[in-house]
């Protein structure tokens, strides 16, 4: 290799080495200086390139994001060192150069680790320290400055440095940051252990929840679909009446495990449910703050049963969930502070600085606007918004505010942040069904799955199995809750085999049908009836 390609190869070498040196780092606080970059991406972005890249890439849109940040680097590093070698620079300029980028890594990493822990000098400093060690290692052992090197030589060179990296990852996973103090309540700890706590400073085991119920029939052959639908042939000996329970269907009632998780961002943030407190605050009479036992243990908490659905989620899609929840009504936790007349938005202010409003009137009138802090019978896990978040039923997801840290009253209009970004304010749930399961036993064929309205309930559900020729009514489950979705199943005698064209609409309980046309999710959630071939 001539000069120039061994400066090119050099410096891409190092890019990569300093990316692992980082990832190897990260354990010591807890977080990546990737995530931190890839967020800060996600927050300068204009709402419409942030729509585009959901509404493409879905879940992954994230993870593409922090790997093209990171051969984004590696290809400036190339694109530098072709530049200097193209233009020539004295060995003066080339020093010049080369301590400008290393002070621009220095400080682009040391910020990195700082904002992706919790600003513990000595953690993101000895963070930075290892992530640092081995690009520089590789830097003094194959340098630009030294006379061409053979490729055993050189891939030594490079093994030392990974190495090196390898030991920095070792010292950082036994020095690393927990996730909490361990003093405090911990995601997924037992609600009456955090109520025991409060009283006696003791904590109590809890055996947890059961998982889904166990499905009715033995399956001799079930396939999914590419659209969430699971098609199963039970055995001939199968009870014929067919429950709710049959393979695909989902739980009435899931599990905080079952629900689906979506937020803006790559790395959710850690909270110290010891040391966090939420503050009530803004235009009322006078402002307060609880910590977190006083809010599960406040007079006016209570279970319920919701269903939260995405605004996000495609027709037929699987981003939506019901679980139970341990919450307070926003309601009882403002009026303690005094709201005045002339309060127009409920704020809430999160620790990763999410912000979303609900105009006072809303919550004034309705107790089910609740600050939930359990799932389960446990606090609430972390991707779900440990330790509290906003629970609002019937409205998309994007409204539910997680990792809640102040209720602000407004005297003026909040514009919350996916509203900032082209999405609909008020995120009223579309009527929705979809088909889940269907199972053939003999000679008969169950279609079943779920309908959501929000508030407005469902009163109906329709089956078509000829593309919607025909239709017939299912049967309906009685709902968990006025506030969750309700599972139906339709039986039709077919004795043919074959493909069939499974469609499915449901009606409110106001007697508005499901419309049929079809909308993306932006910018106020999808509609469509949802349709699957199965093969039977």
């Amino acid at each position: 290799m001539d000069r120039r390609e061994r400066a090119v190869v050099g410096w891409a070498a190092t890019a990569v080495v300093w990316l692992v040196g980082i990832l190897a780092a990260a354990p010591l606080v807890g977080g990546h200086p990737l995530a931190v970059a890839a967020q800060v991406v996600i927050e300068a972005s204009p709402g419409a390139v942030a729509t585009l890249a959901i509404e493409t890439l879905g879940a992954a849109a994230q993870p593409a994001l922090m790997a093209g940040i990171a051969i984004a680097a590696v290809a400036a590093a190339t694109g530098i060192a072709a530049f200097a070698e193209g233009y020539g620079p004295t060995r003066r300029q080339e020093r010049y150069l080369v301590t400008g980028i290393t002070i621009l890594v220095v400080v682009l990493t040391a910020a990195g680790f700082r904002a992706a822990g919790d600003g513990v000098f000595w953690r993101w400093t000895l963070a930075t320290a290892l992530a640092l060690a081995p690009p520089a290692l590789l830097r003094v052992l194959g340098g630009d400055h030294r006379p061409s090197v053979g490729r055993r030589r050189t891939l030594r060179n490079l093994g030392g440095a990974v190495g090196l990296a390898a030991g920095g990852a070792i010292a950082a996973r036994s020095l690393g940051r927990p996730a909490t103090s361990g003093e405090g309540p911990q995601p997924g700890e037992s609600l009456a252990a955090v109520a025991e706590k409060r009283d006696q400073g003791t904590t109590t085991p809890d055996s947890g929840r059961t998982a889904t119920p166990s499905r009715s029939g033995e399956i001799l052959e079930s396939r999914s679909t590419t659209e969430n639908v699971v098609v199963s042939v039970a055995e001939p000996g199968a009870d014929p009446a067919f429950g709710y329970d049959f393979a695909g269907m989902p739980a009435a009632v899931g599990t905080a495990a079952d629900h689906y998780v979506v937020d803006k961002n790559v790395s959710n943030p850690s909270v110290d449910a010891g040391q966090w407190s939420l503050s009530v605050r803004g235009a009322v009479q006078e402002s307060y703050d609880l910590s977190f036992s006083d809010v599960v243990t406040h007079p006016e908490a209570r279970d319920m049963t919701v269903t939260t659905a995405c605004i996000s989620n495609s027709v037929g899609g699987d981003l939506v969930s019901t679980v139970e929840w341990r919450a307070v009504p926003v309601r009882a936790l403002l009026e303690e502070a005094g709201v005045p007349d002339a309060a127009e938005d409920v704020v809430t202010r999160a620790a990763d600085g999410y912000t979303e409003a609900i105009p006072w009137d809303v919550v004034r009138e309705r107790e089910d606007v609740v600050l939930a802090v359990g799932m389960d019978g446990r606090t609430l896990p972390k991707a779900h918004g440990f330790p509290a978040r906003l629970l609002i039923p019937g409205r998309y997801g994007m409204k539910s505010t997680k990792w809640v840290e102040t209720i602000e009253v407004s005297a003026g209009d909040h514009e919350g942040y996916w509203e900032a970004r082209g999405w609909v304010e008020e995120a009223v749930v579309n009527t929705l069904s979809s088909v889940r399961a269907v199972q053939r036993r003999g000679d008969r064929v169950a279609v079943g799955g779920v309908a959501y309205g929000g508030r407005r309930g469902i009163d109906r559900v329709e089956v078509s199995l000829d593309g919607g020729d025909t239709w017939a009514d299912a049967d309906l489950e009685e709902p968990p809750s006025p506030h969750a979705w309700r599972r139906f199943r339709h039986v039709a005698e077919l004795a043919d085999s074959g493909p069939k064209d499974v469609v499915v609409r449901a009606t409110d309980g106001t007697g508005d049908r499901q419309t049929r046309e079809e909308t993306g999710a932006h910018p106020g959630g999808s509609t469509g009836w949802h349709s699957v071939t199965a093969s039977l």
